[in-house]
C-alpha cells in the first residue's frame, strides 16, 4: 500500500518541474523589468528608443498616451536584450539570412543600415515634393542670413550613407537601383535657387577610397580616415569661399595604423561576434600643435564636446550627428577652439555668446 501511495507522487515530479520552469520563462520579462536580471549589454539600433509617454490632459491625450505606452513597452520588456540577441544569431548562424534586424548584409561582409528606408531612398522611390525643397531652403538661408548679420559664416554638409560611397558592395538585387535621391533634389533644388553654401562629401570619399578604405565594413561610420577626408574637404569649403587662411592639415601628418578590432555598432547590433577590418587609427605627429580635447562617453555621449588649440584663429560652432564627432581630433587645428553639439537645431542663444567665426552644419543623408 505505501508503494502504491508513493508511485503517483514520484511520476508526478517531472510534470511540476517542467510547470515550475515555464511560470519561471513566463515571470522573466516582469523580474528584469523590477530587477534587470538581463546580463545582455545594450544593443546598437541606431535610433533613440520611445520614451516614457507624459501625462494624459484630455480625451485626445489620453488616446495619445495609450499608443506611447504600447510604443515604450516594445522598446522597454524585460530580457528584450537578450530575446533580441538570441533572435539575430539563429537568423545570421541557422538559416544564413542576409537581413537581420535593420542590418542587409552584402558582399565581403560590409554590413548596411537598412532601417528609415533605405532601400526606398537608395533607389530614389521617396522624392521631396516642391514645397518640402522649399522649406528647406527657407531654413538654410534664414540660417545663413541671421548668422551673417552677427559676421559669422554658415556652411551646411552632408555626410553620405555608406551605400552612397560603396554601392558595389550591396548585394547583386540592389547594387543597380541606385537613382535620383533626395540628397541629389536638395543639392539640384539649393544651387539653382540659392546662395547658400553646401558641401557634398561623396565625390571626396569617392575619390579617397580608392586609396584607403574610409568606411568601416560593420559599423555606420565612416573609419578615421573618411572623418579626416571629410574634414579636410570642409576646411577646403570653408577657405575658398567664406574664410580666407584656412589650411587643410597634411595625410602625412598623421601615422596611420590599420588593425583588427571587435566588429562595429552594426554587428552589435545583430548580437554576432566578428572583427572589423577597416578601423584606421591617426596618431599626430611631433611637429602638430598639442590640442586640448574633451569627448564625453556614457550616458552622457550628447553632450558638448570640445577641441581647442592654442596656435589657431577664431573659434567655430559645429552641430552634428554621430559622424560629426569622428570630426574632434582633427577640426582643432584650424581653429583656437572647436565647440561639437550633437543637435541639428541652432542654439541662438549660445552662437550670441560664443561668437565664433563660422557654424557648420553636418548631417547624414538618411536624415533627409
Amino acid at each position: 500500500m505505501e508503494t502504491a501511495t508513493t508511485a503517483p507522487t514520484a511520476r508526478r515530479w517531472p510534470d511540476h518541474a517542467l510547470i515550475g520552469l515555464f511560470a519561471l520563462f513566463l515571470s522573466l520579462p516582469l523580474l528584469d523589468l523590477a530587477f534587470h536580471i538581463d546580463p545582455t549589454s545594450p544593443q546598437s539600433e541606431n535610433r533613440i528608443l520611445a520614451p516614457l509617454p507624459s501625462r494624459p490632459e484630455s480625451i485626445a491625450g489620453f488616446k495619445k498616451s495609450l499608443s506611447g505606452w504600447e510604443a515604450y513597452f516594445s522598446d522597454h520588456f524585460g530580457c528584450r536584450r537578450l530575446l533580441i540577441r538570441w533572435h539575430n544569431k539563429l537568423k545570421w548562424s541557422l538559416f544564413k539570412e542576409k537581413s537581420v534586424r535593420n542590418v542587409l548584409v552584402g558582399t565581403d561582409g560590409w554590413m548596411f543600415f537598412s532601417a528609415s528606408q533605405m532601400v526606398e531612398h537608395f533607389r530614389g522611390a521617396l522624392q521631396f515634393t516642391d514645397q518640402e525643397l522649399a522649406d528647406w531652403r527657407k531654413l538654410l538661408e534664414h540660417r545663413r542670413d541671421w548668422l551673417a548679420q552677427r559676421g559669422i559664416k554658415y556652411l551646411f554638409v552632408l555626410a553620405p550613407d555608406r551605400q552612397s560611397i560603396y554601392p558595389e558592395r550591396l548585394l547583386a538585387w540592389l547594387k543597380n537601383l541606385g537613382g535620383r535621391t533626395k540628397v541629389d533634389q536638395l543639392f539640384a533644388h539649393m544651387r539653382a535657387h540659392s546662395t547658400v553654401e553646401m558641401l557634398d562629401l561623396r565625390p571626396a570619399l569617392f575619390a579617397a577610397k580608392k586609396s584607403v578604405p574610409d568606411y568601416q565594413k560593420t559599423d555606420t561610420h565612416w573609419n578615421q580616415f573618411g572623418a579626416f577626408v571629410a574634414c579636410e574637404e570642409v576646411v577646403r569649403a570653408l577657405a575658398e569661399h567664406q574664410v580666407p587662411g584656412l589650411a587643410p592639415v597634411a595625410l602625412d601628418s598623421f601615422d596611420r595604423t590599420n588593425q583588427l578590432v571587435a566588429g562595429g555598432d552594426l554587428a552589435r547590433g545583430i548580437g554576432v561576434s566578428m572583427t572589423e577590418s577597416n578601423a584606421v587609427f591617426f596618431t599626430p605627429k611631433p611637429e602638430l600643435p598639442m590640442l586640448e580635447i574633451f569627448v564625453p562617453t556614457g550616458e552622457h555621449i550628447k553632450d558638448m564636446a570640445f577641441a581647442k588649440n592654442p596656435q589657431g584663429h577664431g573659434r567655430a560652432v559645429v552641430y552634428h550627428d554621430s559622424f560629426g564627432r569622428y570630426w574632434v581630433q582633427f577640426f582643432g587645428y584650424q581653429f583656437s577652439e572647436v565647440d561639437f553639439f550633437w543637435q541639428f537645431n541652432l542654439d541662438a542663444p549660445l552662437i550670441e555668446r560664443q561668437k565664433p567665426i563660422v557654424v557648420v552644419s553636418e548631417m547624414l543623408g538618411r536624415f533627409f
